[in-house]
């Protein structure tokens, strides 16, 4: 091998390891666009839900500034699901007695008097 055809072998070894570098430098952009591009979407999916008062945390949708604590609770949310089921089966899921509905009473709030406001401290410094 002389020395014209070492110099081509080393020039087109260079240019393999140039195509490589350029290739693997193409991969990681695209990685890195497709996972901002991802991250926003899911980002954005989030911020929709959660701006429209459906927070996937509280499992039911709820309105702005509510809290689902804060919410009336219905009667039917404190009976047991009711099972379809034949007249047989109907009497002896039947309880035996039944206990009286709870009527929620608010209690009356007595007016608090407002408090005095406190006398201004006087220093020797002003």
């Amino acid at each position: 091998m002389d020395a014209f055809e070492k110099a081509e072998r080393k020039r087109i070894a260079q240019n393999r390891l140039r195509a490589q570098r350029l290739r693997a430098g193409e991969l990681r952009s695209r990685v890195v666009a497709i996972s901002l591009i991802c991250f926003a979407l899911l980002w954005g999916v989030v911020f929709v839900q959660m701006a429209t008062g459906n927070d996937p945390v509280l499992g039911q949708a709820t309105a702005r500034g509510a809290h689902p604590a804060s919410r009336p609770r219905s009667s039917s949310a404190s009976s047991p699901p009711q099972v379809e089921s034949g007249p047989a089966e109907a009497e002896a899921l039947e309880p035996e007695f039944e206990e009286p509905e709870v009527e929620e009473v608010e209690p009356e709030v007595e007016p608090v008097a407002p408090e005095p406001e406190p006398e201004p401290v006087i220093t020797g410094q002003s």
